[in-house]
């Protein structure tokens, strides 16, 4: 069977792009809706929520994603297909007790974070951490079989859901006050999670003939039993592949717990510290919801767009490592791909944050609100660059069966944080809680490309992932002014100015990367193309 994987790929990761875009930037119009008193409330739920699907589900995705794709190599689909069953139980019980467990103690919660309105916007989301859960165990499934539509498509689905639904309730309940505009936001994210579940399960529930013609086919292609070829001459139980499954997981849920547990001590910290320096219980809250909801938007946006990049690469790098390869010029070229991206992203965080946050947040916040916002983006413009480098090593060790570096240095970041969070908070106000963030994500990502590198081949070129894109961010930079002051004598909005300033910089990067033969996409998806390939010989 022939396929185009390149141009499927670049298909499926645009996808994947758009949803997570769409999820970074509902924040935008919903900031502008609720305010920043609002956007406080939201942050302070979700810190607790993050944690608890990180510990519902955090790592059970790329866990079933790996054990999928380590059977269908091995030509064992019915293997494969049973890990779906394995990890749905214990996800669904452990999802079910959190959500119990949200609901009871939500008015203590709500008071130990320094605000009781937050309880009710806690009795919204709590339902969506069942859903949620097991809409990762089948992303994990679709992933391990190389379909990346179904991911992409629940993902499109539950964030348009969110985008729409969510602002539309949170402008109908704005009218009974701002906790209520809040929980009506909250409550959109509980559906969105309903309906992407409903999509994955019957897409699954769709592929059982299929699953049956391939297991079927394997049976008949071997001269042995399938249960003597389902994993090197020995059946494997359930018991056995839920050990795989968890061995995979625990570090991986343990990684995605660290940063929602530093963001929920922020929660609770951060407002009682700005309290004692002396402000208002709605001035903190309204700081706080400054540093975590547009800020914080912003800062997580390229990550989550990363995020796409590095969950399609996954199941292609295990492939390659489970037939004796060492994957590292796949490695090495996802790296640099990440380094063009995040480069530029930091350089115009860091050199133009007052433009960005004008135009994007003028409508919800005063001119006092966005110069915070843009000192905060300033602080923490670095923290994009080192997310990206964390995000690309975590992953070439979890594929080398070490995913517990990327946890330790992640938990020594989330140390430094908390201990500098204090410190910087009470003797440089809020803009101390961004500065402690970036050193957290700095400390993470040196330490994992450290152990990265000891690990695996990677040979990044420093030229095409440092200086190109760094002379080409440089020069995209004084594309943007040179716009901007032409726009400031044209009588058009804030927004429109920013957006052709940004279009100048983005053409000045990406047609000097280009040209000086930094950016190939083609070779990007070639090593999938070969390993996609050799998966079906396999089979």
């Amino acid at each position: 069977m022939k396929t185009t994987l390149g141009r499927s790929a670049a298909l499926l990761a645009a996808i994947g792009i758009i949803a997570k875009v769409m999820g970074a930037m509902y924040r935008v119009p919903l900031t502008n809706t609720i305010g920043a008193e609002g956007m406080g409330l939201y942050q302070m739920v979700f810190p607790v929520y993050t944690v608890l699907l990180a510990f519902c589900g955090g790592g059970i995705s790329s866990a079933v994603s790996r054990v999928v794709a380590k059977y269908t190599a091995r030509g064992d689909e019915v293997t494969a297909v049973r890990t779906v069953r394995v990890a749905a139980v214990p996800v669904a019980v452990i999802s079910v007790i959190s959500t119990a467990a949200v609901i009871l103690l939500r008015d203590g919660i709500s008071r130990i974070q320094g605000n009781p309105e937050a309880a009710l916007c806690y009795l919204a989301l709590a339902p969506s951490l069942v859903f949620a859960g097991l809409t990762s165990v089948f992303r994990g499934y679709f992933q391990g079989k190389n379909k990346m539509l179904p991911s992409g498509v629940s993902q499109l689905i539950e964030q348009s859901a969110k985008l729409f639904l969510s602002l539309y309730l949170s402008r109908v309940f704005l009218a009974f006050g701002v906790r209520y505009a809040v929980a009506g936001a909250l409550l959109g994210i509980t559906v969105g999670e309903v309906v992407s579940l409903l999509y994955l399960f019957v897409r699954y529930a769709l592929t059982k003939k299929s699953r049956r013609e391939s297991a079927v086919a394997v049976r008949k292609a071997s001269v042995r039993p399938l249960f003597e070829i389902a994993s090197d001459g020995f059946f494997v139980t359930d018991k056995t592949l839920g050990k795989e499954i968890a061995a995979v997981a625990f570090p991986i849920t343990l990684g995605s717990l660290i940063l929602p547990l530093t963001q929920l001590i922020d929660s609770a910290l951060i407002i009682n510290l700005l309290m004692r320096s002396g402000a208002g219980r709605l001035e903190a809250t309204e700081l706080f919801g400054l540093f975590v909801g547009p800020v914080g938007t912003l800062i997580n946006m390229p990550t989550v767009i990363l995020a796409s990049v590095t969950v399609a690469f996954l199941p292609a790098l295990t492939a390659e490592t489970e037939r004796g390869g060492d994957g590292g010029r796949m490695t090495r070229l996802v790296a640099e791909f990440v380094m063009m991206f995040v480069i530029p992203v930091a350089t115009a965080f860091l050199l133009f944050p007052e433009s960005i946050c004008g135009a994007l947040y003028r409508r919800g916040l005063t001119e006092e609100q966005l110069s915070v916002a843009s000192r905060l983006l300033r602080v923490q413009a670095v923290s994009v660059l080192y997310a990206g480098i964390y995000q690309v090593f975590a992953t070439v060790l979890q594929v080398r069966g070490k995913a517990h570096r990327p946890v330790v240095n992640l938990a020594i970041g989330g140390a430094v944080k908390v201990a500098l969070t204090p410190l910087l908070v009470m003797t440089v106000g809020i803009e101390g809680g961004a500065a402690a963030t970036a050193a957290c994500y700095a400390v993470a990502a040196l330490l994992t490309a450290r152990a990265a590198c000891k690990a695996a081949p990677v040979g990044v070129s420093a030229v095409k992932a440092f200086v190109m894109p760094t002379a080409f961010s440089a020069a995209g930079a004084v594309a943007f002014y040179g716009v901007t002051f032409v726009m400031n004598a044209v009588a058009i909005s804030q927004f429109f100015k920013t957006a052709l300033a940004a279009g100048a910089f983005f053409v000045v990067y990406a047609a000097g990367m280009f040209f000086c033969g930094a950016v190939k996409i083609g070779a990007l998806f070639k090593g999938r193309n070969a390993a996609n390939q050799n998966r079906e010989k396999i089979s």
